[in-house]
């Protein structure tokens, strides 16, 4: 769980910020000692993600392949998700790649139902989880795309409702009938038809690769 406690002005009162944070901590419920806490800039918190880019860079590890899973989950099935996931894919394929698994919720109403973006329907709630591994040593590649395959199926098999997102759909039917659905897509060709009629735009997804008619 990663949050932010941002402090400093012009006046530059800063005598209260390790009370407040100590003041947050306490509100969560966690084990104690495992709380890491770092002092940085403002520019160096929203530019971090770039910081780890140019360790995994000296390292040799980032021009490898990353054989990522981005899901949608509504907020009813997260923990039958944990379960045939974390406490039993994961357990029983490891692998030995490493990468961040991030999960965090989300509110439907801060998504404005004209955008294209797909996510639960059902419920106010919905959940990310990004499983965002790297394949480092041979092998890996094929084995992740191996689980993460597995995982898909799993879902459909439990009747839970995911959207993947950056997902590797061979063509046009799959993006329809798979990812946005009859009422999704109508808008969606719509929007593609007026704007952008002769599909020069992410022709690489594979959604659209021919001029529309």
């Amino acid at each position: 769980l990663e949050g932010a406690l941002y402090y400093g002005s012009a006046a530059g009162d800063e005598s209260d910020v390790d009370k407040r944070l100590d003041t947050l901590l306490r509100e969560l419920r966690y084990a104690r000692g495992f709380a890491s806490v770092k002092d940085v800039s403002y520019v160096g918190f929203l530019d971090r993600v770039r910081d780890g880019e140019l360790k995994l860079r000296a390292a040799g590890l980032w021009d490898v392949p990353h054989p990522w899973l981005n899901l949608f989950l509504p907020r009813s099935r997260v923990l039958d998700f944990a379960a045939g996931v974390f406490h039993g894919i994961f357990r029983r394929g490891t692998t030995g790649a490493m990468g961040p698994v991030l999960v965090y919720p989300m509110n439907r109403n801060r998504w404005d139902g004209d955008m294209s973006a797909v996510f639960p329907e059902e419920e106010e709630v919905f959940y990310t989880v990004g499983i965002l591994r790297s394949a480092v040593s041979d092998g890996d590649l094929g084995r992740l795309e191996k689980q993460n395959e597995e995982i898909l199926h799993f879902c459909e098999v439990a009747g839970i409702p995911c959207v993947q997102y950056l997902s590797y759909y061979a063509d046009q039917t799959g993006w329809e009938k798979k990812h946005f659905g009859p009422a999704k897509w109508a808008r969606f060709v719509e929007r593609k038809r007026k704007y952008d009629p002769k599909a020069i735009m992410s022709r690489g997804q594979r959604i659209f690769t021919s001029p529309l008619a």
